[in-house]
Formats: C-alpha cells, structure tokens, sequence
C-alpha cells in the first residue's frame, strides 16, 4: 500500500511539474507565432467591470511602432514619440516610449512576451476542447498594481484568444476576436493633428 501511495504521490507531482512547463512553452510557441507574422492587427473587444457593453479596439503593431484605438482614444509610437489623441476632451499629448512595458494598452508591441524572468506560471489547464488558459504572475514591478495575467490560447493556431488582467479582485479581460498579419506603412502609426485641439508635451 505504502508503496502505491509513492507511486501516485510521485505521479502527480510530475503532472503538476508537466503542467507548469507545458504553460511556458504554450506561451514560447504562442510569441514565436506573432513575430512570424511581422506586422499584425488585433481586433478586440474590451469588459471592464460596471460597464454593461464592452468596449471595440484595435490595435497595428510593426516591430516597436504601434498603434491602438479604443472607442475614441487613439495612442501611438512612430519610432520616435508616443502620441496620444483624446476626441473627447480634443487634446493631443505627445511621451516618452515605455519600450519595457508589458501593458498592452502602454505597449502592445510586448504585450505578449511573458519570458520566464519577468512572469511565474501560476496555472495551466485545458478550458474547452480547443483552448488552453494560462494564469501568470507578473514580477514585481513588471506590471504596475496587476497581480495576475490571464491568458487563453487557441490550441490549433496557437495565437491568443483572452487577455485579462487582476487587479485587487477586480478584473479586466480584451477579448481578441482576431488577429492576422497586414501590410502596413509609415503614415499608419502617425496623425495629423486636428485643429483645436490642445498639444501637450510631457517629454
């Protein structure tokens, strides 16, 4: 009986130890997948907690450039500032980049590199016939006041389909409804300032 007990004791911690390694590397193949595709678009949608109706996005990432918009508010890197376009209070904020961020709505261009130094494999499992989920946790000071990322992946294209991330109990989760590769150009992660609106410089 004792020796029963090791067996299925020792069976189960290398599942567990599996699991563990079978997220990282959902999440390696998942990486290598968009960099394949060079410049891709997201579409996506976005849940925020007292919110009834989400909330539809893009976002075009190029290498470091990118651009993502969320119902009116547009922010941008074009390789040499980050700009911000506010239609609602019609203000025009130009920043440094955050080349280090792992936001998506700081920087979408690392929104999805969760290497081992900077993120923990908290869990893995499978959520439906065809999707994994992966519940990471963020070094500190990776993801500012974020204590966990959740993320699904489709297990036949190998690209995510969830992206959520905790917040003290409260989540907020971007639904990404598609992801393929475009053809992009300069003029696409610049804008052209309407008039009125106000320029502020924070560099």
């Amino acid at each position: 009986m004792k020796r029963i007990a090791i067996t299925i004791l020792a069976t189960l911690c290398a599942f567990a130890a599996g699991a563990q390694s079978s997220g990282a590397e959902v999440l390696r193949a998942m990486s290598q997948k968009l960099a394949q595709m060079g410049s891709y678009r997201i579409d996506f949608a976005l849940e925020m907690p007292g919110v009834e109706e989400s909330s539809k996005g893009y976002c075009l990432v190029d290498g470091d450039r990118y651009v993502i918009d969320v119902d009116g508010l547009a922010q941008g890197y074009d390789g040499e500032a980050v700009w911000m376009l506010n239609t609602l209070t019609k203000e025009y904020t130009l920043d440094s980049p955050k080349p280090h961020s792992r936001n998506l709505f700081d920087n979408p261009t690392r929104a999805f590199d969760f290497s081992d130094e900077m993120f923990e494999v908290e869990s893995f499992a499978t959520k439906s016939e065809d999707q994994w989920r992966v519940v990471l946790l963020p070094a500190e000071g990776v993801l500012d006041g974020i204590e966990r990322v959740v993320v699904d992946v489709d297990q036949k294209s190998q690209l995510p389909t969830l992206l959520g991330y905790d917040m003290a109990g409260v989540g907020i989760y971007i639904e990404l409804v598609k992801i393929a590769p475009v053809n992009t150009s300069d003029n696409d992660f610049g804008i052209t300032v309407p008039e009125g609106y106000e320029v502020i410089d924070f560099r």
